[in-house]
Protein backbone atom coordinates (compact mmCIF):
# COMPACT_ATOMS: atom_id res chain seq x y z
CA UNK A 1 0.00 0.00 0.00
CA UNK A 2 1.21 3.32 -0.79
CA UNK A 3 -1.48 5.29 -1.08
CA UNK A 4 -1.67 7.08 2.78
CA UNK A 5 -5.42 7.32 3.06
CA UNK A 6 -6.10 3.99 2.43
CA UNK A 7 -3.11 2.66 4.40
CA UNK A 8 -4.95 4.63 6.96
CA UNK A 9 -8.49 2.77 6.58
CA UNK A 10 -6.56 -0.50 6.19
CA UNK A 11 -5.03 -0.22 9.71
CA UNK A 12 -7.88 0.87 11.53
CA UNK A 13 -10.15 -1.59 10.11
CA UNK A 14 -7.98 -4.51 9.62
CA UNK A 15 -4.93 -3.59 12.56
CA UNK A 16 -2.30 -3.64 10.32
CA UNK A 17 -0.73 -2.22 6.95
CA UNK A 18 2.43 -2.36 5.22
CA UNK A 19 3.06 1.19 3.50
CA UNK A 20 5.62 0.96 1.26
CA UNK A 21 7.92 3.73 0.71
CA UNK A 22 6.82 5.99 3.58
CA UNK A 23 10.40 7.30 3.88
CA UNK A 24 11.96 8.31 0.42
CA UNK A 25 14.82 5.92 -0.37
CA UNK A 26 17.30 8.81 -0.46
CA UNK A 27 16.15 9.38 3.39
CA UNK A 28 16.88 5.88 4.06
CA UNK A 29 20.07 5.75 2.54
CA UNK A 30 21.51 9.10 4.24
CA UNK A 31 20.97 7.73 7.28
CA UNK A 32 21.56 4.01 6.96
CA UNK A 33 25.69 5.20 5.89
CA UNK A 34 25.89 5.50 9.73
CA UNK A 35 24.24 2.24 10.60
CA UNK A 36 27.72 0.89 9.87
CA UNK A 37 29.01 2.65 12.78
CA UNK A 38 26.61 1.14 15.33
CA UNK A 39 26.78 -2.60 13.55
CA UNK A 40 29.13 -4.94 11.66
CA UNK A 41 28.40 -4.63 8.03
CA UNK A 42 26.35 -8.11 6.56
CA UNK A 43 29.32 -9.15 4.49
CA UNK A 44 32.34 -7.96 7.13
CA UNK A 45 29.80 -9.78 9.92
CA UNK A 46 29.69 -13.36 7.93
CA UNK A 47 33.30 -13.07 6.90
CA UNK A 48 34.56 -12.63 10.37
CA UNK A 49 34.37 -15.44 13.08
CA UNK A 50 35.06 -13.17 16.48
CA UNK A 51 32.31 -11.25 15.24
CA UNK A 52 29.78 -13.94 14.58
CA UNK A 53 30.62 -15.34 18.39
CA UNK A 54 30.82 -11.53 19.83
CA UNK A 55 27.23 -10.98 18.48
CA UNK A 56 25.87 -14.15 20.07
CA UNK A 57 27.77 -14.38 23.31
CA UNK A 58 25.31 -13.13 25.92
CA UNK A 59 21.53 -13.38 25.67
CA UNK A 60 19.29 -9.46 25.46
CA UNK A 61 18.54 -8.88 29.29
CA UNK A 62 14.87 -9.30 29.96
CA UNK A 63 14.13 -12.37 28.01
CA UNK A 64 15.23 -14.81 29.48
CA UNK A 65 13.44 -17.67 27.58
CA UNK A 66 14.30 -21.70 28.20
CA UNK A 67 16.44 -23.04 26.20
CA UNK A 68 13.74 -24.73 23.25
CA UNK A 69 16.39 -26.04 20.99
CA UNK A 70 17.04 -24.73 17.55
CA UNK A 71 14.15 -26.36 15.63
CA UNK A 72 10.64 -25.34 15.08
CA UNK A 73 8.56 -21.81 16.10
CA UNK A 74 10.10 -20.88 19.79
CA UNK A 75 11.12 -17.62 21.84
CA UNK A 76 14.30 -18.05 22.15
CA UNK A 77 16.68 -15.59 23.80
CA UNK A 78 18.88 -15.36 20.87
CA UNK A 79 16.38 -13.65 19.14
CA UNK A 80 16.28 -10.79 21.04
CA UNK A 81 19.76 -9.92 20.24
CA UNK A 82 20.71 -7.14 17.96
CA UNK A 83 18.79 -4.07 19.66
CA UNK A 84 20.43 -0.55 19.98
CA UNK A 85 18.18 1.70 21.99
CA UNK A 86 17.26 5.09 20.91
CA UNK A 87 19.03 7.98 21.11
CA UNK A 88 21.82 6.18 18.90
CA UNK A 89 25.03 7.92 17.84
CA UNK A 90 24.01 8.74 15.05
CA UNK A 91 22.29 11.86 14.20
CA UNK A 92 20.90 10.72 11.09
CA UNK A 93 19.00 7.84 12.21
CA UNK A 94 17.95 10.03 15.38
CA UNK A 95 15.99 12.15 12.92
CA UNK A 96 14.34 9.31 11.22
CA UNK A 97 12.30 8.79 14.74
CA UNK A 98 10.88 11.89 13.96
CA UNK A 99 10.51 11.69 10.06
CA UNK A 100 7.42 13.46 9.20
CA UNK A 101 6.10 11.10 7.11
CA UNK A 102 6.25 8.47 10.08
CA UNK A 103 4.52 11.37 12.72
CA UNK A 104 2.13 11.98 10.26
CA UNK A 105 0.82 8.75 9.64
CA UNK A 106 0.39 7.57 12.67
CA UNK A 107 -1.45 11.16 14.20
CA UNK A 108 -4.13 9.82 11.11
CA UNK A 109 -4.22 6.26 12.10
CA UNK A 110 -4.65 6.93 15.68
CA UNK A 111 -6.99 10.02 15.22
CA UNK A 112 -4.39 12.18 17.34
CA UNK A 113 -1.99 14.88 16.97
CA UNK A 114 -0.80 14.65 20.57
CA UNK A 115 1.13 11.62 20.18
CA UNK A 116 4.05 10.03 21.84
CA UNK A 117 6.92 7.47 20.82
CA UNK A 118 7.39 5.08 23.29
CA UNK A 119 9.16 2.78 21.55
CA UNK A 120 12.38 3.54 20.16
CA UNK A 121 14.85 1.59 18.55
CA UNK A 122 16.58 -0.62 16.10
CA UNK A 123 16.68 -4.40 15.45
CA UNK A 124 19.69 -5.96 13.57
CA UNK A 125 19.19 -9.28 12.97
CA UNK A 126 21.91 -11.76 10.97
CA UNK A 127 21.57 -15.14 9.27
CA UNK A 128 22.98 -17.81 11.32
CA UNK A 129 22.61 -16.27 14.73
CA UNK A 130 19.96 -18.39 16.10
CA UNK A 131 17.00 -19.87 14.31
CA UNK A 132 14.44 -16.53 14.20
CA UNK A 133 11.27 -18.37 13.84
CA UNK A 134 8.93 -17.93 16.60
CA UNK A 135 5.27 -18.74 17.06
CA UNK A 136 2.45 -16.42 16.24
CA UNK A 137 1.41 -13.70 19.09
CA UNK A 138 0.04 -10.85 20.43
CA UNK A 139 2.11 -8.29 22.02
CA UNK A 140 1.00 -8.05 25.53
CA UNK A 141 3.96 -6.68 27.00
CA UNK A 142 3.16 -2.43 25.64
CA UNK A 143 0.46 -2.23 28.35
CA UNK A 144 -0.01 -2.62 32.00
CA UNK A 145 -3.69 -3.79 31.96
CA UNK A 146 -5.85 -5.59 28.97
CA UNK A 147 -5.74 -3.44 25.72
CA UNK A 148 -8.91 -1.57 25.05
CA UNK A 149 -9.33 -2.02 21.52
CA UNK A 150 -11.68 0.64 20.28
CA UNK A 151 -10.96 3.94 18.47
CA UNK A 152 -9.55 6.74 21.13
CA UNK A 153 -8.14 3.72 22.52
CA UNK A 154 -5.62 2.51 19.98
CA UNK A 155 -1.63 2.58 20.38
CA UNK A 156 0.62 1.75 17.28
CA UNK A 157 3.19 -0.19 16.68
CA UNK A 158 5.53 0.29 14.52
CA UNK A 159 8.50 -1.06 12.31
CA UNK A 160 10.84 0.94 9.82
CA UNK A 161 12.70 -0.82 7.50
CA UNK A 162 16.14 0.35 6.71
CA UNK A 163 17.11 -2.52 4.75
CA UNK A 164 14.92 -4.09 1.88
CA UNK A 165 12.98 -6.93 3.81
CA UNK A 166 12.31 -9.56 1.13
CA UNK A 167 11.95 -13.48 1.61
CA UNK A 168 14.86 -14.99 3.07
CA UNK A 169 15.65 -12.01 5.55
CA UNK A 170 13.21 -12.33 7.48
CA UNK A 171 9.97 -10.57 6.67
CA UNK A 172 7.00 -10.77 9.54
CA UNK A 173 4.03 -12.94 8.92
CA UNK A 174 0.45 -11.12 9.94
CA UNK A 175 -2.64 -13.17 10.03
CA UNK A 176 -5.24 -11.07 11.79
CA UNK A 177 -7.06 -9.50 14.62
CA UNK A 178 -8.74 -11.09 17.26
CA UNK A 179 -8.91 -12.94 20.83
CA UNK A 180 -7.57 -16.21 18.64
CA UNK A 181 -5.92 -16.84 15.53
CA UNK A 182 -7.97 -16.71 12.81
CA UNK A 183 -8.05 -19.08 10.63
CA UNK A 184 -6.37 -17.89 7.37
CA UNK A 185 -3.04 -17.78 5.66
CA UNK A 186 -0.40 -15.42 6.32
CA UNK A 187 0.80 -13.13 4.52
CA UNK A 188 3.96 -11.71 4.82
CA UNK A 189 5.17 -8.13 5.05
CA UNK A 190 8.02 -7.76 2.54
CA UNK A 191 9.25 -4.91 1.78
CA UNK A 192 11.71 -2.13 0.31
CA UNK A 193 13.54 -0.19 2.62
CA UNK A 194 11.61 2.87 3.50
CA UNK A 195 8.79 1.20 4.14
CA UNK A 196 6.42 0.86 7.37
CA UNK A 197 4.64 -2.31 8.98
CA UNK A 198 1.80 -0.62 11.30
CA UNK A 199 0.14 -2.95 13.30
CA UNK A 200 -2.54 -2.92 16.62
CA UNK A 201 -1.52 -5.34 19.65
CA UNK A 202 -4.34 -7.51 18.71
CA UNK A 203 -3.16 -8.61 15.65
CA UNK A 204 -1.39 -11.97 15.26
CA UNK A 205 2.23 -11.90 13.99
CA UNK A 206 5.51 -13.91 14.00
CA UNK A 207 9.14 -13.08 13.27
CA UNK A 208 10.06 -15.93 10.84
CA UNK A 209 13.78 -17.45 10.28
CA UNK A 210 16.58 -15.73 8.08
CA UNK A 211 17.54 -18.23 5.58
CA UNK A 212 19.82 -16.36 2.64
CA UNK A 213 23.36 -17.06 3.27
CA UNK A 214 25.12 -13.93 4.29
CA UNK A 215 21.63 -12.45 4.77
CA UNK A 216 20.64 -9.12 7.10
CA UNK A 217 17.86 -7.65 8.09
CA UNK A 218 17.75 -4.17 9.73
CA UNK A 219 14.73 -2.30 11.04
CA UNK A 220 13.54 0.46 13.48
CA UNK A 221 10.59 0.59 15.94
CA UNK A 222 8.47 3.56 16.02
CA UNK A 223 5.79 3.03 18.38
CA UNK A 224 3.13 5.37 19.38
CA UNK A 225 0.65 6.38 21.69
CA UNK A 226 -1.82 9.19 22.69
CA UNK A 227 -0.13 11.34 25.49
CA UNK A 228 -2.42 10.44 27.93
CA UNK A 229 -2.32 6.97 27.94
CA UNK A 230 0.15 6.54 30.71
CA UNK A 231 -0.89 2.51 31.10
CA UNK A 232 1.18 1.67 27.40
CA UNK A 233 5.06 2.20 27.25
CA UNK A 234 7.66 0.31 26.75
CA UNK A 235 11.43 2.64 26.25
CA UNK A 236 12.42 5.70 27.82
CA UNK A 237 14.64 8.46 27.00
CA UNK A 238 14.45 10.16 30.51
CA UNK A 239 17.48 8.45 31.89
CA UNK A 240 20.07 9.23 28.89
CA UNK A 241 18.74 12.97 28.09
CA UNK A 242 21.86 14.44 30.00
CA UNK A 243 23.99 12.40 26.99
CA UNK A 244 25.67 13.87 23.71
CA UNK A 245 23.39 12.07 21.54
CA UNK A 246 20.23 13.00 22.93
CA UNK A 247 21.28 16.81 23.72
CA UNK A 248 22.34 16.56 19.68
CA UNK A 249 19.18 15.35 18.77
CA UNK A 250 16.76 17.77 21.12
CA UNK A 251 18.62 20.51 19.45
CA UNK A 252 17.58 19.82 16.24
CA UNK A 253 13.88 19.31 17.14
CA UNK A 254 10.82 21.72 16.73
CA UNK A 255 8.39 21.72 19.73
CA UNK A 256 6.41 19.52 18.50
CA UNK A 257 8.91 16.81 17.56
CA UNK A 258 10.33 17.18 21.24
CA UNK A 259 6.45 16.90 22.58
CA UNK A 260 6.93 13.25 21.07
CA UNK A 261 9.17 12.50 24.03
CA UNK A 262 6.62 13.87 26.15
CA UNK A 263 8.62 18.01 26.18
CA UNK A 264 5.55 20.18 27.57
CA UNK A 265 4.56 22.59 24.61
CA UNK A 266 5.77 26.59 24.25
CA UNK A 267 2.41 28.38 26.48
CA UNK A 268 2.00 25.46 28.62
CA UNK A 269 2.25 26.61 32.51
CA UNK A 270 5.15 24.46 33.04
CA UNK A 271 7.46 27.07 31.19
CA UNK A 272 8.54 30.46 33.36
CA UNK A 273 10.86 32.75 32.18
CA UNK A 274 13.81 31.01 34.23
CA UNK A 275 12.61 27.69 32.66
CA UNK A 276 13.16 28.71 29.41
CA UNK A 277 16.43 29.84 30.05
CA UNK A 278 17.78 26.46 31.72
CA UNK A 279 16.02 25.05 28.92
CA UNK A 280 18.88 26.94 26.35
CA UNK A 281 21.28 26.08 28.77
CA UNK A 282 20.56 22.33 28.64
CA UNK A 283 20.22 22.13 24.76
CA UNK A 284 22.79 24.87 23.30
CA UNK A 285 21.23 24.90 19.29
CA UNK A 286 17.65 24.57 20.33
CA UNK A 287 15.78 27.21 19.35
CA UNK A 288 13.78 28.45 22.19
CA UNK A 289 12.44 31.24 20.64
CA UNK A 290 8.64 29.56 20.32
CA UNK A 291 9.14 28.73 24.22
CA UNK A 292 9.99 32.33 25.13
CA UNK A 293 7.21 34.07 22.55
CA UNK A 294 4.45 31.46 24.42
CA UNK A 295 5.64 32.88 28.23
CA UNK A 296 2.65 35.51 29.42
CA UNK A 297 4.09 38.59 29.58
CA UNK A 298 4.21 40.18 32.94
CA UNK A 299 1.09 42.63 33.85
CA UNK A 300 -0.97 40.86 30.86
Amino acid sequence: MTDIEEAVELWRTRGWVLVHDLVPTEDIDHAVEELWDLYPRPESYHADVEAQKTFGAEPYPGFAFPDQGDEGAAFRAKQFLGHTMFPYDSHRLNRLNVHPNVVDFAQRAIGDEDLRIYQARIWGKYTGVVNYEQPFHQDRNHNVVPDRLEEGWWNLEGFLYLSDVDEGTAPTEVLGTGSTPPEIDAMSAAGRRGSYLAYRPDVWHRGVNLTRPGGSRFLMNISFKPAEHDWIGYDAVQPVSHRRPWVEFAGSCSPEELALFGAPRPGHPYWTPALVEALQNRYPDLDVAPWRTALPRQGA
